[in-house]
């Protein structure tokens, strides 16, 4: 007999778990369960020989090269600083130095480095914060700080600091440090707040029920009750630091609802007792107390018969003066005086009410503020102002505080219970927060990180004119975020760690924006703008973050972290744990020539696949495996020779084994250049040099800056001259999309006279047959620095509906200096597109003043030459002759 009790329980608990094993297969995430298989096998053997052997040689040489202070771990940038019409290449190194280089020959420009205090994890940017008609530039550094510097060198004291998070000191109490259901994390979990004030109604409706019969007293005293419930409940329930606000509104909801019920209960009973004053009467007053209340007020004779000065009876004169006042119902409307219109008598319903919690800031830790990827410059709400878009990490550094000063500051906190992510919107023109949405919150023993590795993107998603910001965290959600702050329907998308950043193009063809995502266990989707799911694949090979690297992450993908891993300072290495990393995120474009649009995807493995962005499959011969594991995004661009019409794009990119790749993607063919380095960093392409080819810009994790030479023409759509290519695009423009001065303008030269023409073209022909992205939103900017007196930024708005040709002038400045001329294009997408060039205003008067003044002066000195005495003849002597 108990065997077969035994057998029914257990058939019983069978059956119980069935769906709740069916619940857990269906909530499980098929991003998570896949592995980055790949990075734990080696890498093929390096045959050097056969690798230079190429049948398909790129011819690039070797321009110059150049050593900076320290490492180099994120991506330069290529700009023309001071408007002298020639390119300067500003590299951020590792370790406390901004370095600015000639473009020409690598030399170092007169007044850097420019030292900062703190590490560098992200690319460097452009800004005229100052509104002076010159751009600083713009270096986020690791400490929260956002540095600017002049072009001279100088680093100016106006700078951005992002501020510490501030979360509960207990948030993690109950809380499961790598929760099943990540489709949202638990900072946004309103489920908490909800399920407890759904079981408080319940108790509370459980109450007024047994109540009910009590009477009115009975009802008025449960009024305290609930507010005592409420404050235990967020005491001992506090679910995270995001919920603060949230747990104080709801805590305030219901105590405004129970005092609303207290208020009603006590109205009736007003309305049935028709006295003219009641009495505040406590629950622990005598019942002598209380009978004599009732007598007094039921007894009139008892009331006359009173006094304050004595226990006499008044004279007949004196009690018949009140009898105005004993008949409530005679008197006028006016003299009727209600108490109860001017005194809430629900607030002393108890003398034991309790005032909510309040919040010290003892039960908070101020998490300090990291950034480790680049951050956007952007209008993203159409208000005219530019704001700077930043993901931030939240976190203690551990090096900082194994100092024993500085661990004073933190008074016993655990360091490994708070890592936390948010995206902060600052105003450029005020230099203050404008918005800060916090994104997830986490501790250092799960699975799951809450940091933001990512470089935020930003791009109207919705076509409403305003910016949404995308952006992933290594707790493995992706987030689009509107231009209030607010997370939009159907997100954030649920991956493994996310370190890449997220794209947004137009990958299919279909004339509407994708977006792009990579995770850490080599997956990689593609999402319409709405958060639907078009095609995914696994590639079994992590797709690196651009700025930092986990504990974990490091110890399971590097054996030799000793040596792969020092940070180079003035050519020394030395050996850290915690280091940047570039962003490996996707690039787009047109990679074999057959006209539809591939995702490049390189990873840590060592294998650089290419996908077909209609539905994700591997387009041959890819993948191509190199000898070591990528770290950087690919670089496509087009080097055919003049007059050569060569099919598909070339991909360069760096490797761990000390080359550089340049892959045809038509057929898989590759070159190699044999620098003997190691880096992390995107290999950039301009003219440099100012001649007519196209030059590449490789850095390296020892600190030197190459740059190469190739045959290839040079063309504006050609450049990659920052890793986004200013704010969000990913997709290479030549032969694709994209807007540029014609030669005729952007040539250096001097202007005089009232206006001058900027002659440009809009290129928008990849959308065969779905048509192209009008309206094209062109805006060219002059900004005039030096002794002008007017606006530093003369701005010259258009809108195209087609592309091709076109020109806008613009008015000539009426004083000698030079001029950047900044012309930017966005598309029905929120695409970002521009061009530059510099110029001179009435430099050539004054060169024509300074030869006016010279050539007289070098006539007489002619002149005096062609004069001068033979040489055989004596020369006039005065002297008296003696003899």
């Amino acid at each position: 007999m108990r065997r077969l009790l035994a057998l029914a329980a257990a058939c019983a608990l069978l059956v119980a778990a069935a769906p709740a094993a069916g619940e857990e297969a269906k909530s499980a995430n098929k991003f998570r369960q896949r592995e980055a298989s790949d990075d734990m096998l080696g890498y093929p053997h390096l045959d050097e020989d056969a690798l230079l052997k190429t049948k398909c040689p790129k011819h690039v040489e070797l321009r110059w090269q150049t050593e900076v202070s320290s490492s180099i771990y994120a991506t330069p940038l290529i700009a023309d600083i001071n408007s002298d019409g020639k390119l300067e290449v500003v590299v951020p190194s590792f370790v406390h130095y901004l370095e600015v280089l000639e473009g020409s020959d690598g030399d170092k420009v007169p007044g850097w480095p420019a030292f900062h205090q703190s590490n560098v994890h992200s690319s460097p940017l452009l800004y005229d914060i100052d509104k002076d008609g010159v751009r600083e530039i713009v270096l986020a550094t690791y400490n929260g700080v956002v540095n600017f510097f002049r072009i001279s060198g100088y680093m100016m004291t106006d700078k951005l600091e992002v501020p510490r998070r501030k979360v509960r000191k207990n948030w993690y109490v109950g809380l499961n440090p790598d929760p099943v259901d990540r489709s949202h994390p638990d900072v946004h979990d309103s489920s908490i707040g909800k399920g407890a004030t759904s079981k408080e109604s319940s108790v509370n409706q459980g109450k007024s029920g047994i109540e009910s019969s009590n009477g009115t007293e009975s009802r008025t005293m449960q009024g305290a009750e609930p507010q005592k419930n409420v404050s235990d409940h967020s005491s001992e329930a506090k679910p995270d630091s995001t919920q603060v606000q949230g747990n104080v509104e709801v805590s305030n909801n219901t105590n405004n609802t129970e005092s609303g019920s207290i208020s009603d209960v006590t109205a009736a009973t007003e309305n049935t007792s028709h006295t003219q004053r009641r009495l505040l009467q406590t629950a622990d007053k005598s019942d002598g107390q209380t009978e004599s209340s009732k007598t007094h007020e039921t007894d009139p004779e008892a009331i006359g018969a009173t006094n304050v000065e004595n226990n006499e009876a008044l004279e007949d004169d004196a009690d018949a003066s009140f009898d105005l006042f004993r008949d409530v119902e005679d008197l006028p409307d006016e003299y009727n005086y209600d108490y109860d219109d001017y005194v809430d008598d629900t607030m002393w319903g108890d003398e034991e009410w309790k005032e909510q919690v309040h919040e010290k800031a003892e039960d908070y830790v101020s998490i300090d503020a990291h950034i480790l990827s680049t951050p956007v410059i952007a209008d993203i709400d159409k208000d005219g102002v530019q704001e700077m878009v930043i993901a931030v990490s939240y976190f203690f550094d551990r090096e900082y505080y194994d100092n024993s000063d500085h661990a004073k500051e933190l008074e016993g906190i655990d360091l490994e219970k708070y890592i936390a992510s948010s995206i902060v919107v600052f105003n450029l023109d005020t230099r203050q927060v404008k918005w800060t949405a916090d994104l997830d919150l986490s501790t250092d023993n799960g699975t799951f990180r809450a940091h933001a590795y990512s470089s935020p993107t930003v791009v109207d998603l919705d076509g409403d004119g305003n910016m949404d910001i995308l952006v992933g965290t290594a707790y493995g959600l992706v987030y689009a975020i509107d231009h209030h702050g607010k997370v939009r329907n159907k997100f954030p998308l649920e991956m493994a760690e996310v370190h890449a950043p997220a794209i947004a193009a137009d990958i299919n063809d279909d004339g509407k924006i994708e977006i792009v995502t990579a995770d850490a266990h080599g997956n990689v989707a593609a999402w319409t703008a709405d958060g639907e799911e078009i095609w995914e694949v696994h590639l079994k090979s992590l797709i690196p973050q651009a700025s930092f690297l986990s504990i974990s992450y490091f110890l399971k993908l590097l054996i030799d972290c000793i040596v792969v891993f020092p940070v180079y300072l003035y050519g020394k290495a030395v050996h850290v744990l915690w280091q940047s990393v570039p962003c490996n995120r996707p690039t787009v474009g047109d990679v074999n020539g057959d006209g539809h649009t591939d995702v490049v995807v390189p990873t840590v493995s060592g294998n650089i696949y290419v996908l077909s962005g209609k539905d994700g499959s591997k387009i041959q011969p890819f993948p191509y495996r190199a000898h070591g594991r990528i770290m950087s995004p690919v670089l496509l661009l087009d080097m055919s020779k003049h007059g050569e019409n060569a099919k598909g794009l070339t991909l360069a990119t760096t490797s761990f084994d000390g080359y550089l790749y340049l892959i045809e993607g038509s057929s898989g063919c590759a070159d190699v250049v044999d620098i003997g380095e190691t880096s992390y960093t995107m290999v950039l392409a301009d003219n440099v040099d100012g001649g007519d080819d196209l030059d590449l810009i490789v850095t390296t994790m020892n600190g030197n800056v190459f740059c190469f030479s190739t045959p290839s023409p040079h063309h504006p759509l050609k450049e990659w001259r920052s890793s986004n290519q200013g704010m969000n695009n990913a997709a290479y423009r030549y032969n694709r999309e994209g807007i540029y001065v014609k030669h005729g303008s952007r040539t250096f030269r001097d202007e005089e006279g009232k206006h001058f023409w900027v002659e440009f073209e809009i290129v928008d022909k990849y959308r065969v047959p779905y048509g192209n992205q009008a309206p094209y939103n062109v805006t060219v900017t002059l900004l005039v620095p030096g002794n002008y007196q007017g606006d530093r930024r003369i701005v010259v708005s258009g809108m195209y509906q087609q592309p091709g040709k076109q020109r806008i002038m613009l008015p000539t400045v009426s004083v000698r200096t030079t001029g950047t001329v900044l012309v930017e294009m966005v598309d029905k997408n929120g695409l970002y597109f521009s061009d530059e060039f510099s110029l001179t205003f009435h430099m050539h008067y004054y060169k024509l003043l300074k030869w006016l003044v010279i050539l007289p002066m070098l006539g007489m000195f002619g002149v005096l030459v062609i004069l001068r005495p033979q040489e055989g003849a004596p020369l006039p002597s005065f002297s008296r002759n003696i003899d």
